[in-house]
């Protein structure tokens, strides 16, 4: 992970005792500062929070663990959370002839949970309900405008899944886990009223972060911090955090020093189509294996060549998807001698490019070189208009004899 350090090359983990050393010195020294600001002000003390009267503005899976967390603290004590609304985005029209309406996650938990929903695309010429005096957004999607954060008491709060400001932006997970970052984290921020991301650090998870281990699920990572920032949530409740003044409880990169070729903070934006396309030219096998997790298929627009032969102009193009593959050692594909061609359009352009490709006919797996001595085995693939089949099967049309 790449924090106070943001350097030009950093896609893999830092060595140790370098990045992480500091992120945790950072932390220290902010720790000892915020203790003695304690110790020796008299101006701290906060008026105690009145009862809360929540709108909580969610969407996906992730949002649904806070609003489940809120819920049980309801449920737990009325003199905290005295009322809890919900506000979510419309469903969606989804599958074949877009006939099927898909309802957001968190719509469906709140009507399990019997709450009140507030089912919106816009904020505008709508007001909080009566009486709100805080708002809860997780994983939304809608900016909350300044409006509706100065007509709650409270303001607003938001839960990161970043140990922010490092990976600002709606996508943090997956950008940590392209990026190769060893660890992450959760932060309790309020709401800004002019940036996403930009509030002030309430409470965030105590450095060096939450470990991301080299072959975990994207999911399951997710689902914990999904789970780690609903329990900070209640938590900041309970302990007032919500209640002005708000004291940052975050790590602050320090001065900038050109010496030591410090950069601007990673920003984690929508991933797109555009990032499980191949890059024949730039992926290598750690690139694969991430956004076979991450996204679960990654994708290539292979040249089939057409009934009157190969080379005879009559060539389609057409898209196949890698279901399954991880990265393999050259060792692991020495004793395989089959070798066939693949012409491949170079990603986002119309160039092409022929690729080798080794097939193992008994296990149905295709290994495809990165460039630097490493293979992906490709397991299952699917080309366009077609089932998921094992690889070999899968790719034969697009197959050419080495010569």
């Amino acid at each position: 992970m790449i924090i106070h350090s943001i350097r030009r090359r950093a896609v893999m983990p830092p060595e140790p005792g370098g990045c992480q050393h500091r992120i945790a010195w950072a932390y220290l020294q902010q720790t000892v500062a915020r203790i003695r600001r304690f110790a020796t002000s008299k101006t701290l003390a906060k008026e105690t929070s009145e009862a809360l009267r929540i709108l909580f503005c969610g969407s996906d899976a992730f949002s649904c663990e806070s609003l489940k967390a809120l819920h049980a603290e309801h449920q737990r004590s009325k003199a905290l959370v005295e009322r809890l609304e919900v506000m979510v985005l419309p469903g969606k029209r989804v599958g074949r002839g877009f006939k099927k309406m898909a309802q957001v996650p968190c719509k469906e938990l709140a009507q399990e949970l019997g709450l009140t929903i507030h089912e919106r695309k816009t904020f505008r010429d709508w007001t909080l309900p009566r009486d709100t005096n805080l708002v809860v957004a997780v994983s939304f999607g809608l900016f909350v405008p300044p409006r509706i954060l100065s007509s709650a008491k409270y303001g607003g709060l938001n839960v990161h899944p970043s140990l922010l400001p490092h990976l600002r932006g709606p996508a943090p997970i997956h950008h940590a886990f392209l990026r190769g970052d060893r660890y992450t984290g959760v932060s309790l921020q309020t709401l800004d009223p002019k940036s996403f991301d930009h509030g002030t650090i309430l409470a965030q998870t105590p450095a060096p972060g939450v470990p991301i281990q080299r072959e975990q699920p994207f999911d399951e990572l997710k689902h914990d911090l999904a789970v780690r920032g609903a329990a900070m949530l209640v938590q900041g409740l309970r302990d007032g955090v919500h209640v002005p003044p708000h004291e940052s409880a975050g790590w602050a990169p320090p001065a900038r020093r050109p010496a030591e070729g410090l950069q601007e903070l990673v920003h984690a934006p929508k991933t797109t189509k555009a990032d499980t396309e191949v890059d024949w030219t730039a992926w290598r096998a750690d690139d694969w294996t991430r956004r076979l997790n991450v996204f679960g298929a990654v994708w290539m627009r292979g040249v089939v060549a057409g009934a009157a032969g190969r080379d005879a102009g009559a060539a389609a193009t057409k898209r196949v998807l890698f279901t399954k593959g991880s990265a393999v050692s050259a060792e692991a594909v020495a004793q395989i001698h089959k070798e066939q061609l693949i012409r491949v359009m170079a990603a986002r352009t119309d160039a092409s490019k022929d690729v080798r490709v080794k097939v193992d006919a008994s296990s149905g797996v295709c290994y495809f070189e990165d460039g630097q001595g490493a293979w992906i085995g490709v397991e299952k693939a699917k080309m366009e208009g077609e089932g998921e089949k094992l690889a070999v099967t899968a790719l034969r049309t697009l197959f050419r004899d080495c010569s």
